[in-house]
């Protein structure tokens, strides 16, 4: 479509409406509909788990619009934008949500985006091929937030790709909560910095992420009030392939994470050292590794599996006051989602069922916070979708 001022205009999206049945209370989003994991078992006097409840809804919130604007040349310079919305809001929060909002500058060997698109870690060219709106969760990233990324082609099969990264509605956890301030107050933009190989048949690329955050501008001791400067700094490192065939389709990816909960996947820091006098705190990152895999087989009728897992390794260092993040008591967690879709031109149709076990403890502070007494609790959710895309 051609706009007033000559511009290209593409209009993209899909209707879809999705029933879900969970046997568990869920740590979840958007009404239930993005599900992480069952959440910690409350027992009653007889030993019955208070979270192990069965529900059941149909939410068409997924429902997705999104525009490209392009056709813009300015010199060698070809300039596009796009915005996209959906309506994974509703009774807990806001309708609409922005999901996307970027422009993009493109020469022949580079371009330049700058404006709120998926996180760089999240890989846009492998993730799961899920039907379940959560794309992975927990053992993948779910994060979009405000970037300048740079892609300069090093030759017709390999990019390097650069990022600095502000977070937004994707923050970090911390004394106050859930808030972006724990990263602007550091300064410091969240740096990235990827390979990415590329073929008719193959993508595998690493990738290198670091971040920064000062969780206190002041602390209360004995002696009274100090203004605090003290910062945690963070890395994350992964790996990742695609392999696609014909029908066939194989993914995987492994990522080492610290503090990494602004990408909605359990992780978190805590409190290593209290100076009692003036309240002065050092912190210490918890560490992660996240590993999912992937397959699909099929066009018209697609069957697929994902299966990922998780592991808590505690701290860094021994841990002696407050812990903040997501699901820091959790040792282990895995998920098994089989999958079969069929597609004819524009409807598709699927069925999904996800099994999630969760091994969850307490921190042992006297050893790195790592995870000890634990309990499994598992959720089994079957789903549901039917979508018109457009």
């Amino acid at each position: 479509m051609l706009t007033k001022k000559g511009l290209n205009f593409e209009l993209s999206g899909f209707v879809r409406n999705d029933f879900i049945y969970d046997t568990h209370r869920n740590v979840d989003a958007c009404d239930h509909l993005l599900d992480f994991f069952p959440t910690k078992p409350v027992y009653d006097a007889n030993g019955e788990d208070l979270n192990a409840i069965g529900t059941a809804q149909i939410l068409n919130t997924f429902s997705r619009i999104g525009s490209r604007f392009s056709g813009l040349e300015m010199g060698n310079t070809k300039i596009s934008a796009y915005v996209e919305v959906d309506f994974t809001g509703g009774a807990n929060t806001p309708t609409v949500r922005l999901r996307h909002a970027y422009t993009q500058l493109e020469w022949a060997q580079s371009k330049l985006l700058f404006g709120r698109v998926w996180h760089p870690l999240f890989i846009e060219k492998v993730y799961p091929s899920t039907l379940n709106e959560n794309t992975g969760l927990p053992f993948q990233v779910f994060n979009r937030s405000p970037q300048l990324r740079y892609t300069r082609g090093l030759n017709d099969n390999l990019d390097l790709i650069l990022a600095a990264i502000y977070q937004f509605d994707y923050a970090n956890n911390g004394p106050d909560g859930k808030n972006y301030h724990y990263q602007r107050d550091a300064l410091w933009p969240n740096l990235h910095a990827q390979i990415q190989y590329y073929d008719e048949h193959w993508t595998a690329g690493f990738a290198a992420d670091w971040k920064t955050i000062l969780p206190r501008t002041s602390v209360t001791g004995t002696n009274g009030t100090f203004k605090a400067d003290e910062k945690l700094s963070t890395i994350a490192l992964l790996a990742y392939m695609k392999y696609s065939k014909g029908k066939f389709e194989l993914k995987a990816k492994s990522m080492f994470g610290q503090n990494v909960c602004e990408n909605l996947m359990p992780s978190g820091y805590a409190v290593a050292t209290i100076d009692e006098q003036t309240g002065k705190e050092t912190y210490t990152p918890f560490n992660h590794l996240y590993n999912w895999i992937n397959f699909t087989y099929g066009k018209e009728w697609k069957f697929g599996l994902y299966a990922g897992m998780l592991t808590n390794f505690g701290t860094s260092e021994n841990v002696e006051g407050d812990i903040y993040g997501f699901a820091t008591d959790a040792k282990n967690m895995y998920k098994l989602s089989p999958q079969l879709i069929y597609n004819y031109k524009n409807f598709m149709f699927g069925v999904e069922i996800s099994l999630t076990t969760v091994a969850y403890g307490e921190n042992n502070k006297a050893d790195k916070a790592k995870v000890i007494n634990t309990d499994n609790v598992s959720n089994f959710r079957s789903m549901l979708s039917v979508a018109y895309n457009f």
